[in-house]
């Protein structure tokens, strides 16, 4: 309806001024005995939209007294399809304001020819560009209390070009932050609390690092996990200790083992498991395996002590 309003608003005018003369007018800005409303062009224009150059278009529509600076202005350049509008408010120099660009359905803002149904087109570096929604408390501090989009820059690589920032009373509260990686296509994100402190990263190969910025692995955590349930699946169980052709190490050996190496066979040293960590799956087999064979070493003993009583009950 707004659109439908403004359309008609702009034909009334042209239609009135169907008998004028387009007349050349290179300040916006004139006032004076010798400014009047019309249509105007320009080749050199001054106090036009910022950037403006070569032969722009204006339509003044002026407040009867020339002597003040009273208007509502549009402009826009030959060669175009980009239209600005402002009302001077006795000033020369009032800021244009850029009108809605919509091509084929889709809406462009700061000039874009739009590529999406709303395009908000492109912006400085460290600017918020678009909000989603606000809330009233702190909403007056700084940028406010919102949940919205800020840029940022692409150089030198690994930086954040983008944000999805939720700030309250103008100070950051939680982000979502895009980086543009090394190339093209291996950027990464992370997500930050606490006025932008990282808590968690997604590398380019998405490997999760919580409280780490270099994961390794495709889940790396530095700090303590709590959980009520943790199901690890693993290959290899070790049953085949029972099996009939299963040699099991002599005592004897794995004491000399034990003397030797300070650990048990199979099972990594101290050393190595502060150096390189744990496969939790890897290391659970081998546990159950010891597990195991300690099964059948208490079998046998078993064995040999009822041996030993039915020895010693003899006559």
């Amino acid at each position: 309806m707004k659109r439908i309003t403004f359309t008609l608003f702009l034909a009334s005018i042209f239609i009135q001024a169907i008998a004028q003369t387009t007349e050349k007018k290179d300040d916006a800005g004139q006032s004076g005995s010798s400014a009047h409303p019309g249509f105007f062009e320009t080749l050199a224009p001054v106090n036009y939209p910022s950037g403006a150059s070569g032969w722009w278009h204006l339509l003044d529509v002026r407040h009867s007294n020339n002597d003040i600076n009273f208007s509502m202005q549009f402009s826009g350049s030959f060669f175009d399809q980009q239209l600005f509008f402002r009302k001077t408010n006795n000033s020369p120099t009032t800021p244009w304001s850029r009108v809605l660009l919509e091509s084929g359905g889709k809406v462009g803002l700061n000039g874009v020819s739009p590529r999406a149904t709303l395009d908000m087109g492109t912006v400085a570096s460290e600017t918020l560009t678009s909000v989603f929604g606000r809330l009233p408390e702190g909403d007056g501090n700084g940028d406010g209390t919102y949940l919205g989009i800020r840029t940022f820059r692409t150089q030198p690589a690994n930086v954040v070009s983008f944000a999805l920032e939720h700030q309250f009373y103008g100070v950051q509260n939680t982000a979502i932050n895009f980086y543009r990686g090394s190339s093209m296509a291996d950027g990464y994100i992370t997500f930050t609390t606490l006025t932008g402190k990282e808590r968690m990263r997604i590398d380019p190969h998405g490997n999760i690092g919580i409280g780490t910025a270099s994961p390794q692995s495709l889940l790396a955590v530095n700090g303590t996990i709590t959980a009520q349930r943790v199901k690890v699946t693993a290959t290899g169980w070790p049953d085949f200790v029972f099996s009939k052709s299963y040699v099991l190490p002599s005592l004897d050996t794995v004491e000399a083992f034990i003397s030797r190496h300070q650990h048990l066979p199979d099972i990594p040293s101290a050393a190595t498991i502060e150096k390189e960590g744990m496969d939790v799956a890897a290391i659970n087999t081998k546990l159950m395996q010891k597990i195991e064979e300690l099964t059948l070493y208490l079998i046998e003993l078993k064995k040999e002590v009822e041996t030993l009583k039915k020895n010693q009950q003899k006559p």
